[in-house]
């Protein structure tokens, strides 16, 4: 783009010393040194030429690209020529420039030789008139067909082919959504009039029989159980057919994980009611991963995870995995089941146990949580679900209280969510938003505890600024609280707590927010932002600027005593298939005297969020 710009501004500066004179562009000359033997020779353009139009000129010219390899005689130029010619006038008549006219002479009195085109592009003629009309065959669906300006063609308008192909398509997707699966193009006549400088777009469409989904018929599939497929299917048998479905049915398909290709088609053997068999073919992948990682940061220490997973458990789609991390200040083991198609093909039924042992700046101790939970997918973005929850922690030594060492804790919580997601990749989004509400109340059921109330929510929007070099705006905005409790009375690792990799880099873990001396106490409730601006140098090396912000506040609810911390910084991106290689540097923009370092550093897989 920035190439292109500068090359309209030379044009333009060009033509205003020139007197608005026609473009005159030619190729460098032949070097002489080394130069192959044949009749050396350079191009000329003349005319009033667009500079876009010059550079797909040169890009497509026989003579251009063979420069180097000069021609045995004056005859083999001059056939490069005539085949320029009529390739430049598909250029011209692509632009609807239909009266463009090319004409090539050799000058063999200099040396090199001068091939010239001499170029009149001619007016550009306007689209004044579309028809669709059905074949003879189908004449009785002519209802079906969409109006010009449902396609995308606007009479009149400048005359463009890119346009006429792309309303072409637009004609087949949306009878192939209204229940016509089999249409196709019979006929297209484009007409121009040389008088009006007028062009007519007329079609011919085969629309094809209407059609019902049917049965499917399923190939490749060898130990994922096809009633589980077909039940992930979104239409009845006997409704309409849809393209727009059996494209949403590929990618539920697809985001199952256990196939590496999908193919659904449509078969042409309607039977008496009008039902159309979809046969889907499908390549199973390996259903068994085994995957694992390293990160390093400088207030956690080193840290690795490694993982199982089976994600075709009993063969319709279960997921079973077991995971186990470790770093200098967590132990955790945990295992998850996840069951699709629990009640139909939108609930998702998840549970999952984790163990932990943490030796915190705030607090030491063990925990132990499970949950279960059904998701429903209302849309394609949208979902909401509702559980149930236990934890039962231990809290060897509160760093903050060493004289309430040795507390046990128990709760029942009812988790509710809902997601919204747009992403258009989990790993590394460029566009879309992400966002999350959770609420659940928590009913203590030791003495020590006491109930309350857990609202979280978590809001990440992606904004692609620029393709090339790629520049993408990243926001994320945290906030949660414990309601209806002091926060002394809720355990250590219940309470919030903001610094670290995770929240504010540049400041250690846990340490924004209240403390006692320079130890952390947590908080009641959490607020932390930040902002990314992720450049994407080349296709391996990417450059991402950064500040994060927030705090954790005593209370639960305003007002809060505690000011906002910023963390600045700059990390480097390798982009890999599993996704980007983080290595991020942070400095505290507010340094705390005895608390923060200059920096902090921190390396993992995966962007920050």
């Amino acid at each position: 783009m920035h190439r292109m710009t500068a090359f309209l501004l030379w044009a333009i500066l060009a033509c205003m010393v020139l007197g608005a004179a026609p473009v005159r562009a030619e190729t460098p000359p032949a070097p002489a040194a080394g130069a192959p033997a044949g009749l050396a020779y350079v191009v000329r353009y003349d005319g009033d030429i667009a500079p876009d139009t010059l550079a797909l000129l040169r890009q497509i010219s026989k003579a251009e690209s063979l420069l180097q390899s000069p021609p045995d005689s004056v005859l083999l130029l001059e056939r490069r020529a005539e085949e320029d010619k009529a390739a430049f006038l598909k250029v011209f008549q692509s632009e609807g420039r239909f009266a463009a006219t090319v004409a090539a002479t050799v000058d063999q009195s200099v040396s090199p030789a001068v091939l010239t085109y001499h170029i009149t592009p001619g007016p550009r003629f306007e689209l004044r008139r579309v028809t669709l009309a059905p074949t003879g065959d189908t004449a009785g669906e002519a209802g079906v067909l969409p109006a010009p300006a449902a396609i995308g063609l606007g009479v009149p308008s400048p005359f463009s082919a890119r346009a006429v192909v792309e309303a072409e398509g637009r004609i087949l997707a949306a009878l192939r959504k209204n229940a016509h699966p089999f249409v196709a193009i019979a006929d297209r006549k484009v007409t121009a009039d040389f008088d009006t400088h007028a062009v007519t777009v007329a079609w011919t469409v085969d629309t094809g029989p209407r059609a019902a989904f049917g049965e499917l018929r399923f190939a490749g599939v060898a130990t994922v159980k096809e009633r589980f497929l077909a039940n992930m299917a979104p239409w009845q048998p006997g409704q309409a057919y849809d393209a727009d479905l059996v494209a949403r049915y590929r990618k539920t398909l697809n985001g199952l994980d256990l196939f590496n290709a999908v193919q659904i088609e449509p078969i042409n053997e309607p039977g008496p009611d009008g039902r159309i068999p979809l046969r889907v073919v499908v390549v199973e992948r390996k259903h068994r991963t085994i995957k694992g990682g390293i990160d390093y940061k400088t207030d956690e220490g080193p840290g690795a995870n490694l993982g199982w997973e089976h994600r075709n458990l009993f063969g319709g789609g279960e997921k079973f995995s077991v995971a186990a991390g470790a770093s200098a200040i967590e132990q955790t083991g945990e295992a998850a089941f996840e069951k699709p198609d629990f009640i139909t093909p939108k609930e998702l039924f998840k549970s999952k146990a984790k163990v932990a042992d943490e030796d915190k700046k705030a607090y030491k101790g063990q925990n132990a949580q499970a949950t279960a939970s059904v998701r429903r997918q209302f849309t394609d973005a949208f979902s909401a679900a509702a559980g149930l929850g236990l934890r039962a922690s231990r809290i060897e030594e509160d760093k903050s209280k060493p004289w309430e060492n040795d507390k046990r804790y128990g709760f029942v919580f009812l988790p509710l969510e809902t997601t919204y997601d747009t992403r258009d990749d989990v790993l590394d989004a460029h566009k879309g938003l992400l966002g999350s509400f959770s609420f659940a109340p928590y009913w203590a059921t030791l003495a020590q505890g006491q109930s309350f109330l857990r609202p979280e929510f978590s809001l990440s929007n992606y904004f692609k600024l620029a393709d090339d070099p790629g520049v993408v705006l990243a926001t994320r905005i945290i906030g949660g609280a414990n309601i209806g409790a002091d926060r002394d009375d809720v355990p250590p690792d219940l309470r919030w707590y903001a610094g670290g990799s995770g929240s504010i880099r540049g400041y250690p873990y846990q340490t924004v927010g209240p403390l006692r001396s320079k130890t952390p106490v947590g908080g009641g409730s959490l607020l932390t932002f930040s902002v990314e601006l992720r450049l994407r140098i080349t296709e391996l090396v990417g450059l991402v600027p950064f500040v994060d912000g927030g705090s954790a506040f005593e209370n639960a609810l305003p007002p809060y005593n505690q000011p906002l911390l910023l963390g600045a910084g700059l990390g480097i991106r390798i982009y890999t298939p599993i996704g980007p290689i983080r290595f991020d540097v942070a400095t505290p923009v507010t340094r705390r005297k005895d608390i923060d370092d200059i920096a902090q550093f921190y390396f993992s897989i995966g962007q920050s969020f």
